[in-house]
């Protein structure tokens, strides 16, 4: 992993096919913490002009916690070295223009288990979900 965080999870989020597939922007990255960005634009919604669908938000939950965890180890390197237990999201608001934003940070990490909780917001700054994710570290193989 680079000795700096934010271009190790910049890297990790090209290496991710998925990551790529919804145009994630990494923003910034601390120790346990990450900020994602996406662009709204059609291929996220239901149809033209709808809401953000719920499945990116979730997805954006996920992917904000497992890059907060990947910057407090190195097997975590294209989404290698830790896999999602536990998943919730609580939808509060819907998005619709500019972009969306996702703020992870790890509550604890453990010997095999982390658990950390994101933020989504709108342009305007407005909190259209939360929610937590459970992670297993998995230790590599020898």
């Amino acid at each position: 992993m680079p000795d700096d965080l934010l271009t190790a999870v910049r890297e990790r989020a090209q290496a991710n096919a998925f990551w790529r597939h919804l145009g994630i922007e990494v923003d910034d990255a601390r120790e346990g913490w990450v900020r994602l960005r996406v662009p709204i634009r059609d291929a996220l919604r239901n149809a033209p002009g709808a809401p953000v669908h719920g499945g990116v938000h979730s997805a954006l939950v996920d992917m904000a916690v497992g890059g907060a965890l990947s910057t407090l180890h190195e097997t975590a390197a294209g989404g290698v070295g830790q896999t999602t237990l536990d998943l919730n999201v609580s939808f509060l608001a819907a998005a619709s223009e500019g972009e969306i934003v996702a703020e992870g940070r790890i509550l604890r990490r453990g010997r095999t288990i982390a658990v950390g909780e994101a933020t989504i917001t709108d342009s305007a700054g407005r909190l259209v979900a939360v929610g937590r994710a459970t992670y297993m570290l998995i230790a590599p193989r020898s």
